[in-house]
C-alpha cells in the first residue's frame, strides 16, 4: 500500500516476510495516528466487536478508525465484504495475517473479492534469491529516501552487511544522513565505505570469515570484538550476527545439499544465480569443510538464538556464542 492517507475500507497484509509485513503495518498505524484516526486492535474471531466498530460511525457522530484485525482467517467474510462494497473508509479494516493466505478460509474468500491492489503479500525469497532480493530492497529504499544508488553498489552493501532487511534499512538511513550533510543525492563507493567501515571491522563479517575456515579461535576473537563494541546493545548485536551468519550458513547448506545430490558446479551456480567461479572458489570449499550435517545443525541453532532474542529471553548473546562454539567443535559432518 502506498496511500495510507486515503486508504480503502478493507486491506489485507499477509505473507511470511515478518519484517516487510510488519513495517507496512507500522506505517499504516503511524499514518492513521497522524491523520487523527482512532486505532483499534481486535481478533478476527470477535465478530461482535468488529460489528460494533463498523456500526459505531455515522453521519452525525463520525469517527475515523483504523482497525488492526489479527488472526483474520476465521473472520466473518460476508461482514467484511459488505464493508468493502460500502466504499466507506471512515472505518478501515487492516486484516493482518502472519503467513500465506489459504484459499479455502474466510480470509481467502475475502482476498478473492478484493482488488489485487488491496491485498499485499510479503513473502520471503528462496535462500538462493536472498542476495538479489536484498539488493533490490536497497535500491528501492534509496529511492524512497530520494537517493540514487547503482545496483552493483547496493550489492556490495549486502555483501558486507548481510541480507537482513532491517539492517539494510539502517544502512540506508545512515547513507541518507551522510549525503544530506554533504548536499548530495547520489550514493558513491566513498559514501558506502564511510558508513560500513566500522561495521566491517567490528561487526559480524569476521565471525562469518572464521566460520568459513572452521577457525574456532578466529570466531572467538571476532565475537569478543563484537561484544566489546556493542556492549550497550547486545540484543541488537545478536540479531545482526544471526542475520549475517544465518544467511551465509543457509547458502552453504544449500550448496552442500546440492553436492550431496550429485550436482556439479555449473548446476549449483545456476540454482544460486551466481557465477561458477564464485561457487567453485568460495562456496563449495566451505560446504565441503562443514558437511551437510554440521551445517543443518548450525542453521537450526542460529534460528533458535534469533527466536530467543525476539521473545525477550535472557542472555541471547551467550546462547549465540555457545551455539557457534558447539557447531565448530563437533557434530556429524553428514
Amino acid at each position: 500500500m502506498s496511500h495510507w492517507k486515503e486508504p480503502p475500507p478493507v486491506v489485507v497484509l499477509s505473507g511470511t516476510h515478518d519484517y516487510l509485513r510488519g513495517r507496512e503495518l507500522r506505517e499504516a498505524v503511524a499514518v492513521a495516528d497522524e491523520m487523527g484516526r482512532t486505532i483499534e486492535h481486535v481478533q478476527g474471531t470477535d465478530r461482535e466487536e468488529i460489528s460494533r466498530i463498523l456500526s459505531s460511525t455515522g453521519v452525525f457522530f463520525r469517527e475515523d478508525v483504523l482497525v488492526v484485525v489479527e488472526n483474520p482467517e476465521k473472520i466473518d467474510p460476508e461482514l467484511v465484504i459488505r464493508h468493502h462494497e460500502s466504499e466507506d473508509n471512515s472505518v478501515v479494516l487492516v486484516l493482518h495475517q502472519e503467513g500465506a493466505i489459504k484459499a479455502k478460509t474466510a480470509l481467502g474468500k475475502i482476498a478473492k473479492a478484493l482488488p489485487d491492489r488491496f491485498v499485499a503479500k510479503f513473502e520471503k525469497p528462496k535462500p538462493w534469491e536472498e542476495g538479489d532480493h536484498a539488493t533490490g530492497f536497497c535500491v528501492d529504499e534509496a529511492r524512497k529516501r530520494r537517493l540514487t544508488i547503482a545496483e552493483p553498489l547496493a550489492a556490495a552493501i549486502v555483501q558486507n552487511v548481510g541480507a537482513d532487511l532491517g539492517m539494510l534499512a539502517f544502512e540506508m538511513q545512515k547513507l541518507e544522513m551522510l549525503l544530506a550533510a554533504e548536499g548530495e543525492t547520489t550514493v558513491t563507493a566513498s559514501h558506502v565505505r564511510q558508513t560500513i567501515a566500522a561495521f566491517g571491522e567490528l561487526g559480524p563479517r569476521p565471525v562469518v570469515e572464521g566460520l568459513e575456515r572452521r577457525d574456532l579461535s578466529g570466531v572467538a576473537r571476532a565475537l569478543a570484538n563484537m561484544r566489546r563494541t556493542h556492549a550497550g546493545n547486545l540484543g541488537g548485536a545478536t540479531l545482526r550476527a544471526c542475520a549475517f551468519v544465518g544467511s551465509s550458513a543457509r547458502n552453504w547448506l544449500h550448496v552442500a545439499t546440492l553436492l550431496g545430490e550429485g550436482s556439479g558446479h555449473e548446476i549449483i551456480a545456476e540454482r544460486l544465480n551466481l557465477h561458477p567461479f564464485v561457487v567453485r572458489k568460495t562456496l563449495v570449499p566451505v560446504a565441503k569443510r562443514w558437511g551437510q550435517g554440521r551445517l543443518t545443525s548450525l542453521v537450526k541453532s542460529i534460528a533458535l538464538v534469533e527466536r530467543s532474542v525476539r521473545s525477550g529471553q535472557v542472555s541471547p548473546w551467550v546462547q549465540l556464542e555457545c551455539a557457534l562454539f558447539r557447531s565448530l567443535q563437533g557434530g556429524a559432518s553428514g
